[in-house]
């Protein structure tokens, strides 16, 4: 079922530039958007694509892959807002750079959802490496090595954010604007962070009127 309604939204996708509508709302829109501001359809097609492997419960083969995936996922949606608020060049570094700031955020923030779904949305080989076991993940036993490697991850989020920020401060307006869901990170971290969560089986979260008030204080305060 899955594949069948990525293979709708492919299609529809490559339609877009003759016009068709389906009748379906938030595809017209986004037609509608892909054609008055010139959205690529392979960007449109390639986030459409990425999303496969939330079908199944292959895990994140290496590094590689899982850069890929967030960049489909996250990276693409930055430049493509971008390219809707300015039709100057964009900056592919700072939407990629936010991209994964962004996904890997999100994913550690879900990551008990997806666990539960019996997939490992995290590079196998990297765990690994920090001596973590990822069947244990999925059975959802953390251990300390898997505390020391999520802390780290966190504080790398941290200094990237907080780096893509101060950059942001003297770039165009566009780009601040595009990139204002960063303004979330710092509040994401601080709930998986937080103290007596199960960071397998509890998802960190933060409310809705929080994200709305960061972003909105992000867009008249500055990132």
């Amino acid at each position: 079922m899955g594949e069948l309604r990525l293979q709708w939204w492919r299609d529809t996708i490559e339609a877009f530039g003759a016009g068709a509508t389906t009748g379906h709302p938030i595809a017209d829109a986004l037609g509608h958007a892909a054609r008055t501001h010139k959205l690529a359809p392979l960007s449109l097609i390639a986030m459409t694509e990425a999303r496969a492997f939330d079908l199944y419960d292959d895990p994140m083969s290496d590094e590689a892959a899982f850069a890929g995936y967030v960049s489909k996922t996250e990276a693409i949606p930055f430049a493509l807002a971008r390219q809707i608020l300015s039709d100057e060049p964009a900056s592919t570094d700072l939407a990629t750079r936010a991209g994964n700031i962004f996904g890997q955020t999100r994913l550690l923030a879900d990551l008990p959802r997806v666990l539960a779904r019996g997939r490992l949305p995290l590079s196998v080989p990297q765990l690994k490496s920090a001596g973590v076991d990822p069947a244990a993940l999925l059975r959802g036993e953390t251990s300390q090595a898997f505390a020391d490697w999520l802390e780290q991850s966190c504080a790398e989020i941290a200094t990237a954010n907080a780096s893509v920020r101060n950059t942001l401060r003297s770039s165009p307006v566009a780009d601040r604007m595009a990139l204002l869901p960063l303004a979330t990170v710092p509040a994401t971290l601080s709930a998986i962070r937080a103290t007596g969560r199960d960071p397998l089986r509890t998802p960190a979260e933060i409310s809705p009127m929080a994200r709305v008030w960061r972003i909105g204080r992000a867009r008249w305060l500055g990132l």
